[in-house]
């Protein structure tokens, strides 16, 4: 089965991962069009938030990639969660990060999260 992976924002990886978000979304530009023409649904999904090597992450079958050229975006139908990694489901929150764990709240922006530094 095919494969593309991309990044995602952790406010949309905790949705899909809560099975709350079935379509994600994508503009519709060349890049992502030759991406797109390139895969035979269906395909794999890998959606990663963040470039560190625990980030978390989500695989996900795509049933169906439609070009919405009203809205300017491709929809992407989620059939299935394939895997998911790093990822406390149940606090949905990032599993391996206990620095995360002790100061991120459900609902906070990492930039809340984290003390200001001092100058």
């Amino acid at each position: 089965m095919d494969k593309i992976t991309t990044t995602i924002e952790r406010q949309w990886l905790r949705e899909i991962v809560a099975k709350r978000k079935k379509v994600e979304y994508r503009e519709i530009k060349p890049y992502w069009q030759k991406r797109f023409d390139a895969v035979k649904t269906p395909f794999l999904l890998r959606l990663i938030n963040g470039m560190q090597k625990n980030a978390p992450e989500v695989t996900v079958e795509i049933a169906r990639v439609h070009a919405n050229k009203s809205q300017k975006r491709f929809e992407l139908t989620i059939r299935k969660i394939v895997s998911i990694k790093n990822w406390d489901k149940k606090r949905e929150i990032p599993a391996d990060n206990n620095y995360m764990h002790r100061t991120w709240k459900k609902g906070q922006s990492l930039s809340q999260a984290r003390p200001q530094s001092r100058r």
